[in-house]
């Protein structure tokens, strides 16, 4: 059964919808911490750009106040899919999509 996702078309391959977020997060793998640029989020993984360039495999995904432990499912370059070892709790979910845009606002302020 297809789900909509967040930007409202259907995409029969996702069982969880995606949040659409842009913001920094950061990515501890074997090979340390950086930060990424996270791009969507759903329950069941993520998608961000990393800042350097590594072969990822697994890692736990930070954000706002919580972190998740995936493995790399694709990568293209920089781009990363990750998919969690379980579920977001869906609190998770709705709290960074009610504080993802005053995330962004302050980013952007830090730049200028």
């Amino acid at each position: 059964m297809a789900r909509l996702n967040v930007f409202g078309g259907a995409d029969p391959r996702r069982t969880h919808s995606r949040l659409g977020v842009d913001f920094v997060a950061r990515l501890k793998t074997v090979s340390g911490l950086q930060e990424v640029r996270l791009l969507d989020l759903s329950r069941g993984g993520a998608h961000f750009v990393l800042s350097r360039p590594e072969k990822v495999r697994d890692g736990i995904l930070t954000w706002l106040q919580y972190e998740a432990f995936g493995g790399a499912v694709w990568q293209k370059g920089d781009r990363v899919g990750l998919e969690f070892d379980r579920p977001l709790p869906l609190p998770y979910l709705v709290e960074t999509r009610k504080l993802a845009p005053s995330v962004v606002r302050e980013e952007s302020m830090a730049e200028g």
